[in-house]
């Protein structure tokens, strides 16, 4: 019997690359509609983020520093967004090298 040490989510590197890969097959065989869908409402949620952090920094009344943070957690907004809803953003994607570099992909994929 295994004993787990640190709980269900924790997985160790080797894992963690195991389960990036296998993630990076699937979002690479999505259909083109859905991925470029997928697109569009990340671009869109960071574009509310960043509409949020406009409003909040260019509010004269908080001061300098007070309207930074407020503008990062709203900015961050957008982000948590994209994690939530599964909206495939560029960064995230950038992880599809991983896939390709094992052999997992090619390059046509």
């Amino acid at each position: 019997m295994k004993h787990e040490v640190f709980g269900f989510d924790a997985y160790s590197p080797a894992e963690i690359a195991e389960r990036v890969q296998k993630v990076c097959v699937i979002k690479a065989h999505m259909p083109l509609l859905t991925m470029w869908m997928l697109a569009i409402l990340a671009g869109a949620f960071i574009g509310l983020g960043a509409l949020f952090f406009t409003l909040v920094a260019s509010d004269h009344s908080l001061g300098f520093a007070s309207s930074r943070v407020l503008g990062g957690v709203c900015f961050s907004l957008g982000l948590i967004l994209v994690v939530v809803a599964g909206a495939e953003l560029f960064t995230g994607n950038n992880l599809l090298v991983m896939a390709w570099a094992e052999g997992c992909l090619t390059t046509r994929d």
